[in-house]
């Protein structure tokens, strides 16, 4: 774990440094393999077997958050049957890594002409905002499976649990995370093929709500 929290914060200071840009082109490799060790670990297992216990449709186990929003590392778990609202990650990076289940993602990239509309809404959440946007190849998840989001890359997108029985679980590295100010998540409801509105908040959903007092670091020694 502390591999991964090690990676995850050099992945950070360069994104202070360079910008959102490098994070749409950095090597990956090191922070996936470095995921890959930290969620075989016995303490890691354990934790999650004895702290996650999913209530309602979306629920979300916090396992490590750096302070100043650098980075968040969590587990969420999708009901059966149940999709995840659309949503952004304004100028991050999420490495999600399936834990179990089948799932699918979908995702979209606002057309360029467009992302000016994006930042208009972002601005003000009082003014609806429709914005053209390129839906990409959908992504079959299993058990093992990685994806990728990045600033300009699959940046909106939503998983939606494809059983009718099992919990669909992932693991995800959020760097940097929402920090209520140049990074705060909307939602999107598509209208057409090419067309999503933005919303303040999604039509209709409900998560195991989740509190500040409730996020504990969890360090493998």
């Amino acid at each position: 774990m502390l591999k991964l929290i090690r990676e995850a914060s050099k992945t950070y200071h360069q994104f202070q440094q360079l910008g959102p840009q490098y994070l749409d082109t950095f090597d990956q490799r090191p922070i996936t393999e470095a995921t890959m060790e930290a969620i075989k670990t016995k303490q890691l297992q354990e934790y999650i077997k004895r702290e996650f216990k999913p209530i309602g449709e979306i629920s979300m186990l916090p396992i490590h958050q750096e302070p100043n929003h650098q980075f968040t590392i969590a587990l969420f778990a999708i009901m059966a049957g149940t999709m995840m609202p659309l949503h952004d990650h304004p100028n991050m990076f999420v490495l999600t890594h399936v834990m179990s289940g089948i799932g699918e993602r979908e995702s979209w990239d606002v057309d360029p002409d467009h992302l000016n509309l994006q930042n208009q809404f972002r601005n003000n959440r009082t003014v609806s905002q429709f914005v053209r946007a390129k839906e990409n190849e959908r992504v079959q998840l299993t058990e093992g499976v990685n994806c990728f989001t990045t600033p300009n890359k699959n940046n909106l997108h939503r998983f939606i649990n494809k059983s009718q029985r099992e919990l669909f679980v992932f693991l995800d590295v959020i760097l940097p995370h929402y920090n209520e100010q140049d990074r705060v998540i909307s939602f999107y409801e598509p209208v057409s093929k090419n067309e999503l509105q933005m919303l303040s908040q999604p039509r209709q959903y409900t998560r195991h709500p989740i509190k500040d007092i409730d996020i504990q670091d969890f360090l493998v020694q």
